[in-house]
């Protein structure tokens, strides 16, 4: 098992690298679109479907999405009475609880959960995220309903985001035992083998230093509870439980998962707060960069 220190050094050099090749003026901030098109499109569910589709489903596995929503609602609350103290308004409230209850367990918990415990730990990551799906709908409909917009639309991206159908597929594969030919076998394993140097580049092209300045104090505090509190959360609520295993360790480090990109799509969509919401991703992404290798240290 690789320790620590590997796993979060192996996709922050690949980071580098993207941000590299932005200062250079090979790739551009743009370019990153592009790249996570293709990785949500073509390569991440290509990884979900291959995995997902040859694996040994175990019960354990249906309680992650199940503690993902309880502890997303926990934080959530947290945020509400946080800027209800600040007395900011509606549309600030919004954004800083979004941004505190919705986890990265996709685009970089599941690279960070396949490095640190292999397939199983991915297979499990990814009944994990299901929560965070779940809950890009749920507050869709809510902010629809706050702020105006198009319900339809909330549900037109939902259809269309293949990561869930290729968990769709790949269950259906799984529970009736439908053979994958060797040929599509081969080209899903190039496309997945992909998945991990695409997500990590597309992120070192988006990091905008500028962005840290912007509403310090309340990217510490979505910080804090993203980074800190949640998984604290998760591990005295499963210890309760007496739940341990794989199911333990992979929800501690999903809960410890930086704000998702999803959070930054809600904002544009409805109106909130958007500098806000890129200054508090950023912010948790790269300090997420500490807290993950402590977290990942205490599992190991």
């Amino acid at each position: 098992m690789p320790s620590s220190l590997e796993v979060i050094l192996v996709p922050t050099f690949m980071i580098i690298v993207g941000l590299m090749l932005k200062r250079l003026s090979i790739l551009e901030s743009s370019d990153s679109k592009l790249l996570t098109k293709i990785v949500l499109n073509i390569s991440l569910p290509a990884l979900i479907f291959v995995n997902l589709s040859k694996a040994d489903i175990t019960g354990d596995m249906l309680i992650l999405p199940v503690m993902g929503l309880l502890l997303s609602f926990m934080l959530l609350c947290t945020a509400y009475f946080y800027s209800r103290f600040r007395n900011y308004s509606k549309k600030t409230t919004w954004t800083i609880m979004i941004a505190s209850s919705m986890m990265n367990t996709g685009f970089i918990g599941f690279p960070v959960s396949l490095g640190v415990f292999g397939n199983a730990g991915f297979l499990h990551a990814i009944f994990y995220d299901l929560s965070t799906t779940i809950l890009f709908i749920v507050y869709g409909m809510i902010l629809v309903k706050e702020f105006g917009g198009d319900r339809q639309d909330i549900l037109r991206q939902s259809v269309k985001f293949v990561p869930l159908w290729a968990v769709i597929f790949a269950l259906i594969f799984n529970v009736f035992n439908i053979p994958i030919f060797d040929l599509a076998g081969s080209i899903l394993d190039y496309f997945a083998d992909s998945t991990i140097p695409l997500i990590m580049l597309s992120l070192g092209l988006t990091i905008d230093f500028n962005a840290i300045g912007r509403s310090i104090g309340d990217s510490l505090f979505v910080s804090f509870v993203k980074l800190v509190l949640s998984p604290c959360i998760i591990f005295v609520i499963l210890s309760l439980l007496h739940i341990g295993g794989m199911t333990f360790n992979v929800a501690i480090l999903e809960a410890g998962m930086s704000t998702a990109m999803n959070a930054l799509v809600l904002a544009i969509t409805y109106d909130l707060d958007v500098k806000l919401m890129s200054s508090l991703i950023f912010t948790n992404v790269i300090l997420s960069l500490f807290t993950l290798t402590a977290i990942i240290s205490f599992l190991l």
